[in-house]
C-alpha cells in the first residue's frame, strides 16, 4: 500500500475522488434534512430518496455495460459534469427561495440517472490504475478516503446547514430549527457539493488509465445480451451469488434506516438534530477509516473463510440500529457506529479485492454494476417501505429492521456456499 503514495497518477485520482466524496456526504446529509425540514414527513424523505434511487436501479446494469464498451474514466468525466449542473441548479433554487418539494423530486430524479452510470465506473476503474498485486492496497486507500470523507462531510454539512451550534440538548417542547431558519444553510451545502464535482472532473483530466485487453474477433452483441452474460456468470458462481444476495438483504434493511429513520429519530430527540445526526454518521466514518487502513495493511481471511467472516461482522452492524433506539444518548450512538464502521470497511476492502481479481476483465464493469445494484439498487423500494414503517412506529421499525439483519446474516454465514470463495475462477 505504501508504494501507491508515490504513484502520482493514482494519487491524482485519489485526491479528486476524496474531495468529491466529501461533497457527496454533505449532500447525503443535506438531502434528507432538506425534505424533512420542508415537509416534516419521514415518508416523503423515503419517497424522494426512492425517486433518486429508482432510475439508478433500473439503469445501473446498463451503466455497467456502457462502462465496458467505453471506459470508466470517460463515463466518470461525463457524469461529473451532469451532476455538477443538477446540484448547482438545486442550490440556486433554494438560494432564490424558489424551491418546492416537486422541484426537489425532479432534481433527485436527474441525479439518480447520472448515478446509474457513475457508480459502476467508480467501482471498476481501479484495476486500470494499479497492478493486480496492488489492488488490495488501492481498494484500502480508496475506502480510507471515502470514509475520511464520511467523517468530515456530515459534520461540515451539519455546521453549514445549522450555521451555528448553540445546544445539543433534548428538544422537548423547545424550539426546533425549520426550513426557513436553515434555507441559506441548505443552499450553501449543495453549492459546496457542486464545487467538489468540478474538482473531481479537473483531476480526472490528468489521470491515465490502462486500456483493457480486447478479444480478437469478438462479435458485438446487444447491450441486453451483454448484461445477461454478466448475470449468468454471477449466478453460476455460488459464493458470488450468496455474497450478492446477502448484501442486498443487509443493505435493504440498513441503509434506509440510516438515511431515513435516524434523521427522524434525531429530530425527535435533539434541538440541533442535523448536527447530532452528522456526528453519528461521522463516527461511523471514523471507524470505517481505521478499518480500511487495517484492511489494506494486513492479509485478510482466506477465500474460503471470507464470506463467513463478512456476514458475522455484518451482524454487529445490524445490531446498532436497535442499540441506538434502546439507549438514547448520542455519544452511545457514535460509539456503536464507530465499531460497526471499522468492521464493515475491513470486510469491504477484502470482498471488493476478491471480486475484482476473480471477475473476467471484459465483464468487470457489468459485474461491478450488479454488485452496486445489490448494494444500492433496491434502496428505492427500501426507502418507501421503511419510510411508511417509520410513519407507523419509528422506534419499533428500527428494532425490527435490526432483527432481520442479524438473523439474515447469521443464516448466510452458516450457508454451505459461504465456504466456496476459493472456487471462483476468473473465466467467462
Amino acid at each position: 500500500m505504501k508504494q501507491l503514495f508515490k504513484d502520482r497518477n493514482f494519487m491524482t485520482f485519489w485526491f479528486g475522488e476524496f474531495i468529491s466524496v466529501v461533497g457527496d456526504h454533505i449532500s447525503v446529509l443535506a438531502f434528507p434534512m432538506l425534505v424533512l425540514a420542508m415537509t416534516d414527513s419521514p415518508a416523503l424523505v423515503g419517497a424522494v430518496l426512492a425517486v433518486q434511487g429508482l432510475p439508478r436501479a433500473i439503469l445501473l446494469l446498463f451503466g455497467g455495460a456502457v462502462v465496458d464498451r467505453y471506459s470508466p474514466r470517460a463515463v466518470m468525466l461525463v457524469t461529473n459534469v451532469l451532476r455538477f449542473i443538477f446540484i448547482m441548479f438545486l442550490a440556486w433554487l433554494i438560494y432564490a427561495d424558489l424551491a418546492s418539494i416537486e422541484l426537489v423530486f425532479a432534481v433527485a430524479l436527474a441525479f439518480g440517472i447520472a448515478d446509474a452510470f457513475f457508480y459502476p465506473a467508480t467501482t471498476s476503474i481501479l484495476p486500470s490504475l494499479v497492478k493486480p498485486d496492488e489492488l488490495q492496497g488501492g481498494n484500502a486507500l480508496v475506502q480510507m478516503g471515502m470514509y475520511l470523507a464520511v467523517v468530515f462531510g456530515p459534520v461540515i454539512g451539519g455546521i453549514i446547514i445549522a450555521g451555528e451550534i448553540n445546544t445539543m440538548s433534548h428538544s422537548g417542547d423547545g424550539f426546533v430549527a425549520g426550513y426557513d431558519d436553515n434555507r441559506m444553510g441548505f443552499a450553501r451545502a449543495f453549492f459546496i457539493d457542486g464545487l467538489t464535482f468540478a474538482v473531481s472532473f479537473c483531476t480526472l483530466l490528468f489521470v491515465k488509465t490502462r486500456k483493457k485487453d480486447e478479444a480478437d474477433g469478438e462479435e458485438k452483441t446487444s447491450m441486453l445480451q451483454e448484461v445477461k452474460e454478466a448475470l449468468v456468470w454471477v449466478w453460476n458462481q455460488p459464493a458470488v451469488r450468496l455474497g450478492f444476495i446477502g448484501i442486498a438483504v443487509l443493505q435493504f434493511f440498513f441503509q434506509a434506516p440510516i438515511f431515513v429513520g435516524l434523521p427522524a429519530l434525531a429530530k425527535e430527540r435533539f434541538v440541533e438534530w442535523s448536527y447530532v445526526y452528522g456526528l453519528q454518521i461521522a463516527a461511523y466514518g471514523g471507524g470505517a477509516f481505521i478499518g480500511s487502513m487495517v484492511g489494506g495493511m494486513m492479509r485478510g481471511p482466506k477465500p474460503e473463510n471470507l464470506l463467513r467472516a463478512m456476514f458475522l461482522i455484518f451482524i454487529m452492524s445490524g445490531s446498532t440500529l436497535a442499540l441506538v433506539v434502546l439507549y438514547e444518548p448520542y455519544q452511545w450512538a457514535m460509539f456503536v457506529f464507530f465499531l460497526a464502521g471499522a468492521g464493515d470497511s475491513w470486510v469491504w476492502v477484502h470482498f471488493t479485492t476478491w471480486l475484482q481479481k476473480r471477475t473476467p476483465e471484459k465483464l468487470l464493469g457489468r459485474v461491478m454494476s450488479i454488485f452496486m445494484f445489490m448494494a444500492v439498487g433496491l434502496l428505492p423500494i427500501a426507502n418507501m417501505v421503511m419510510g411508511l414503517a417509520f410513519e407507523w412506529n419509528l422506534e419499533a421499525s428500527l428494532i425490527i429492521a435490526s432483527a432481520i439483519i442479524v438473523l439474515t446474516c447469521l443464516v448466510a454465514a452458516l450457508h454451505p456456499d459461504a465456504r466456496k470463495g476459493a472456487q471462483v475462477k476468473r473465466e467467462a
